[in-house]
């Protein structure tokens, strides 16, 4: 069997002719003939007649006007109206039954997936009240017993156990932070002069006491601290200390070399640096952290009105001796301070000696 030329669909060899010139088979519906009746054999398709050279014959529109048999046929073979041609309305009615099928299988879709959604939002909507509900009654629970707490009039002191921990907290978060400070060195009693270059402030410090270092050595030097401003009535306000020169060094080996060139050179004013100003003593320390400087300043303190000889830090730790051969005494807190210089904590939060 054969496919229409025209309508695509198969047919048998009665119902359809074929073209003349291209051989092309067709419903004779789909090329407006009638289902009975012979035709010529030189027959052409639509396709064909269109593609066909004019030889100005005497039936064309130029010469004159064709025989009105010719033209009926003419019509008859070529007519493709919704009345005559039943192909095209097979072919309506089958589009329209296919569409409404498609519609109705997408609109069962559609709803399908629209009610499973829904579940899915009730679902979600469910848990989230049994939430809500769960969160409120915590809440409830938890006023009521910040109320209990509120109302107990009596604080229960803490224990023994907890203080120690909080000490032992403290303690150890200091020595982290002075472990941080292991390469840097705190000069003081240095002359600050306007728009000095700390750095080589610090270079010239250590030519000075027989340690070279080079700008690579110093990874940061700056002034810290508050300054300390007096008033005179002459010359006005005047600096009455200069501020902490710190430095940090690249190396911890050069740090201790710095140090104990300070130690082998104390005495040295800045006289010998030749820095403007009237000669001063200064001092090449390790630095200390905040707690740790407190801490060696009362401990100094507590050691010089008791008559102690040996008040000194080394590597960030604090240590005191009384006399030369007996035990040094490792300082960390105020309970250490307390216990080797027998104080007693004062009203204000500090220690004095206890007689």
């Amino acid at each position: 069997m054969a496919k229409c030329g025209g309508c695509g669909k198969f047919m048998s060899t009665t119902e359809s002719i074929s073209c003349g010139k291209c051989r092309i088979r067709y419903h004779r519906a789909c090329v407006g003939l009638l289902n009975t009746g012979s035709l010529p054999t030189s027959w052409h398709c639509p396709e064909c007649k269109k593609n066909l050279l004019r030889d100005n014959g005497a039936d064309t529109p130029v010469r004159g006007c064709a025989s009105v048999a010719a033209l009926e046929s003419s019509i008859n073979l070529m007519d493709t109206s919704p009345i005559n041609n039943t192909a095209l309305d097979d072919t309506q009615e089958l589009n329209t039954d296919f569409l409404k099928a498609e519609l109705r299988q997408l609109k069962d879709e559609f709803l399908g997936i629209i009610r499973s959604e829904f579940q899915l939002l009730r679902d979600d909507l469910s848990q989230l009240r049994s939430l809500v509900k769960l969160n409120n009654d915590r809440l409830c629970s938890l006023e009521e017993r910040v109320a209990i707490i509120e109302n107990q009039k009596v604080v229960q002191p803490a224990s023994s156990e907890v203080n120690a921990l909080i000490t032992q907290l403290r303690n150890d978060i200091n020595d982290r932070d002075q472990e941080l400070l292991a390469n840097d060195v705190q000069i003081s009693n240095i002359t600050e002069v306007s728009g000095e270059n700390p750095i080589n402030t610090a270079m010239l410090l250590a030519s000075k006491i027989g340690v070279k270092i080079k700008p690579r050595d110093i990874v940061s030097a700056e002034r810290v601290g508050g300054r300390r401003i007096g008033a005179t009535q002459s010359t006005g306000p005047v600096e009455t200390r200069p501020r902490f020169l710190v430095v940090r060094l690249a190396r911890r080996d050069l740090r201790d070399e710095l140090l104990e060139a300070a130690r082998v050179r104390r005495g040295m004013t800045t006289a010998d640096l030749e820095l403007p100003g009237p000669a001063t003593r200064f001092y090449i320390n390790e630095r200390l952290t905040k707690v740790n400087r407190e801490l060696f300043r009362r401990a100094r303190e507590a050691g010089g009105s008791r008559g102690w000889q040996f008040i000194w830090s080394k590597k960030g730790r604090i240590f005191a001796r009384n006399k030369p051969g007996d035990s040094a005494y490792h300082i960390r807190c105020e309970a250490d301070l307390q216990g080797v210089f027998n104080l007693t904590a004062s009203s204000n939060g500090g220690v004095v000696a206890s007689a």
